[in-house]
């Protein structure tokens, strides 16, 4: 069994991960319904395009979805509540 070496680089934050791919997927449908790029929606939309409408609505909600979420999370990675923390701190960061 052949031996597997460490990561030799840093894993990106699974969120970018996420919102990548959620970029590459508008692009996919972009490349593959034109139509897409449109103000207006056509009278008669066919079936191929509909399914692709409604999946960028939903890519649309776990967009939002996500922004919500990292409105929420700590500004640092290394995030400690600093409730209980003293005020005479010699340390300003």
């Amino acid at each position: 069994m052949l031996p597997i070496s460490p990561v030799p680089f840093p894993v990106p934050e699974p969120l970018a991960l996420v919102d990548a791919t959620l970029l590459f997927l508008i692009q996919v449908l972009i490349a593959q319904h034109p139509d897409l790029l449109d103000d207006e929606p056509p009278r008669c939309p066919v079936y191929p395009l509909r399914a692709a409408r409604h999946i960028l609505d939903a890519i649309r909600e776990v967009h939002y979805a996500l922004d919500a979420y990292r409105a929420i999370l700590p500004d640092e990675p290394g995030y400690i509540d600093d409730a209980g923390a003293e005020d005479d701190d010699e340390i300003p960061f």
